[in-house]
């Protein structure tokens, strides 16, 4: 008695998907995703706003040493603001939070605390999340944050 063997290959729906024409026209989708973005925008910037505020207080309540959990709870509201400020139409504020997470983590490396420049920071947020800046001086302000953390990062 002989034994045979039969495979079976399943169609690949999606892979037929990809390749059958339809769907949006690009300029269509384009305009669907910002109209969907411009309902996202007075949430993302209440979030950009409740973030900062929860910075604020942190770094108000910080003395002038070094304070790992006070440098850390700083890190995770610059952090998650980061990517908010693009859907905001603020993309400036997204440059200066990396800016800000940058010289957190010199600080925390390195397990000191500057004052100052954490204070720089969070001015600049709320300046660029505050106002409309024109381009030139947003980008001169984002220009003397990367500064700040460089001066920390070499350290």
């Amino acid at each position: 008695m002989a034994t045979t063997a039969r495979f079976t290959v399943p169609k690949q729906r999606l892979a037929q998907q990809l390749k059958t024409p339809g769907g949006l026209p690009v300029a269509e989708a384009i305009e669907a995703a910002q109209s969907n973005l411009a309902t996202l925008k007075p949430m993302c910037m209440g979030e950009l706003h409740e973030l900062l505020e929860a910075a604020e207080k942190v770094f108000a309540g910080l003395g002038p040493a070094y304070d790992e959990a006070g440098v850390t709870a700083l890190y995770q509201a610059a952090v998650r603001g980061i990517g908010l400020g693009d859907v905001c139409g603020a993309g400036s504020v997204d440059v200066a939070l990396h800016s800000l997470c940058d010289l957190l983590d010199h600080l925390n490396t390195h397990q000191r605390y500057e004052a100052e420049a954490v204070g720089v920071h969070l001015r600049a947020w709320r300046l660029l999340i505050s106002t409309e800046l024109p381009p030139a001086g947003a980008q001169a302000v984002l220009a003397g944050l990367n500064k700040v953390s460089a001066r920390f990062g070499e350290a």
